[in-house]
């Protein structure tokens, strides 16, 4: 009987040993491709190229890092014309849900690549506004069909507050998203 354990255990010893064990660092996790490599959100485009590669990975953990903690969003229903106002939590618990979606295929953010960034004399010290005038893409591809999202004629802001000393920063300062807003004209 001890024989036996002992047999079965080094068959399993042997068995990680050249296959790579299940705990092991170098083995890939299950569920899909690791999560892309993010740019240091040293700078209000960095933050801006991370959102579009964890928006497209669906990766909830990377948005969250992106957002600050007093982050409010903005925009109105072109339906209905109402108000709607987006927390982190929202922001976070979205892509989570895109995620989780057995029939979303692929998610794809662009931005274009004209940007603008400025300071707004209306807003704390230190913030960064980037005013995006083209229109943002959003691709959503399901089994049934692919949607493209937002309309022409919006201008976006996205407001950025700046988290310093930051020892992960080579210059010493990060970004976070702390404000967005679509504005339809």
């Amino acid at each position: 009987m001890i024989l036996r354990r002992f047999i079965a255990f080094l068959l399993v010893a042997i068995l990680c040993a050249f296959s790579g064990c299940i705990f092991s660092p170098h083995k890939k996790p299950p569920g899909g491709p690791p999560p892309p490599i993010y740019p240091h959100l040293d700078n209000p485009y960095s933050v801006l190229d991370a959102l579009a590669m964890a928006y497209t990975a669906k990766d909830s953990n990377e948005v969250k890092v992106l957002y600050d903690s007093l982050y409010i969003g903005t925009s109105i229903d072109q339906v209905d014309q109402t108000n709607l106002s987006f927390t982190r939590a929202l922001e976070v618990a979205h892509v989570a849900s895109l995620a989780k979606s057995l029939d979303i295929r692929s998610v794809l953010l662009e931005f274009p690549p004209s940007k603008t960034r400025f300071t707004d004399q209306a807003d704390p010290p230190g913030w960064a506004t980037v005013q995006i005038l083209q229109n943002m893409h959003v691709t959503v591809d399901t089994a049934a069909e692919t949607y493209l999202l937002y309309d022409s004629g919006v201008t976006t802001e996205f407001k950025f507050i700046p988290k310093t000393p930051d020892p992960s920063s080579t210059t010493d300062t990060t970004w976070k998203i702390v404000r967005w807003s679509e504005n339809h004209q």
